[in-house]
């Protein structure tokens, strides 16, 4: 349903449009940008469609003026926050937590404090700041960011709200960009992934739903096939395509990222689930690419990179000598527009887009993302 909060909030602009005008608007903007790319003629598979509210994970920001709250989204270019009291792309647990949020927020933000700084007292008060929230598969997850420091008062105050909402199972406090700090932690947040259960690091990238999470899943084991081989998870994050690629014991995978945090989580969760096919490598990808020798004798790459993609990665990829580049490589990007780049790259070190798939997650915006087979072509060798 559209009411004026959905028209004015950047989240999710096409929403005016009806479901079949948007998908069909959504395919033909995604076939416009990859016929962008050199010498590329995929197949495009069917589009992968998530419905409407199932989103898991959002960040709202907030300000407290005046004794009023508000809070949300930013209105389409512009600063200015449009309070909602509802979201349609968000889960329903989501949304039914978002009155008592408000309350939360509210009465966090009419706390003072009082310090005393040699003979001057000064009083503060939580005045902006944002929240992220997350759908666990186990609970809610919470976490405040704010410019204040974290104090008894404001404990206090968090202890008794999670206590008195039974879905909130962890309330994290982060102070600027600090790393945060757990306040209350009933039992830890979990994913459940290929049947492996995963302890979530607090502020770890997650796929915006369940939904999505499984059938990118479904897409890159579909690319990946199933001979088995050395795999190297690029840009692995939290371990999403490590996990189901471990389940076909002829895989060996080297899974890569920069992120301590959710390295951190997957060394744990592949210690807990007694993983024995996973090596974890902590290296900067933009900065120290995997190089030939440190790539050779692998069979298959998965690369997931954030949304400037992976330029210093593909360029080192072409160096390699075709006899020893890997025969597949599944991409996984949220920004075609960066995709076309390293596609070229690609192509013009001997392989195939062979298929591509669209990745619709974030309902009625502009955003899109892929999914993406590239074959070793074994006649230019």
């Amino acid at each position: 349903m559209i009411n004026n909060q959905c028209e004015l909030c950047g989240g999710c602009p096409l929403r005016k449009l009806s479901l079949e005008e948007y998908k069909a608007l959504k395919v033909s903007d995604f076939k416009k940008t990859i016929s962008q790319i050199k010498c590329g003629n995929p197949v495009f598979d069917e589009p992968i469609f998530i419905n409407d509210g199932l989103r898991r994970r959002a960040e709202l920001d907030f300000v407290y003026e005046k004794k009023q709250l508000k809070i949300g989204f930013y209105q389409n270019k512009t600063h200015n926050i449009i309070d909602i009291n509802n979201c349609p792309m968000l889960h329903q647990s989501l949304r039914e937590l978002l009155p008592d949020l408000r309350k939360f927020l509210s009465d966090i933000c009419s706390i003072v404090i009082t310090t005393k700084n040699k003979k001057k007292i000064i009083s503060s008060t939580i005045t902006k700041g944002s929240i992220r929230i997350l759908k666990a598969d186990n609970g809610i997850d919470i976490m405040l960011i704010v410019s204040n420091q974290a104090s008894v008062e404001y404990r206090m105050l968090i202890s008794e709200f999670v206590n008195m909402t039974p879905q909130i199972i962890r309330f994290s406090w982060q102070y600027n960009s600090e790393l945060p700090e757990t306040i209350v932690e009933k039992i830890s947040p979990m994913l459940y992934i290929s049947n492996y259960s995963i302890n979530i690091p607090q502020g770890a990238f997650l796929q915006a739903s369940k939904e999505a999470e499984n059938a990118m899943i479904n897409k890159m084991l579909e690319y990946v096939g199933d001979d088995g081989g050395r795999i190297v998870d690029l840009f692995c994050g939290l371990g999403t395509f490590t996990y189901p690629l471990t389940k076909n014991p002829k895989n060996n995978i080297l899974s890569v990222d920069s992120s301590s945090l959710s390295l951190d989580g997957l060394r744990k969760a592949i210690s807990q689930n007694q993983i024995h096919n996973v090596e974890v490598l902590n290296r900067n990808l933009f900065k120290y690419p995997l190089d030939y020798q440190e790539l050779k004798g692998s069979k298959i790459l998965v690369i997931d990179p954030p949304r400037a993609s992976a330029h210093e990665q593909c360029r080192e990829i072409a160096k390699i000598p075709h006899k020893d580049l890997p025969i597949k490589i599944v991409f996984v990007s949220c920004n075609p527009q960066t995709f076309v780049y390293d596609a070229d790259i690609l192509i013009s070190s001997g392989y195939d887009l062979a298929r591509i798939t669209l990745v619709d997650q974030f309902v009625y915006s502009n955003h899109q993302e892929l999914i993406a087979l590239f074959t070793l072509n074994l006649n230019k060798e």
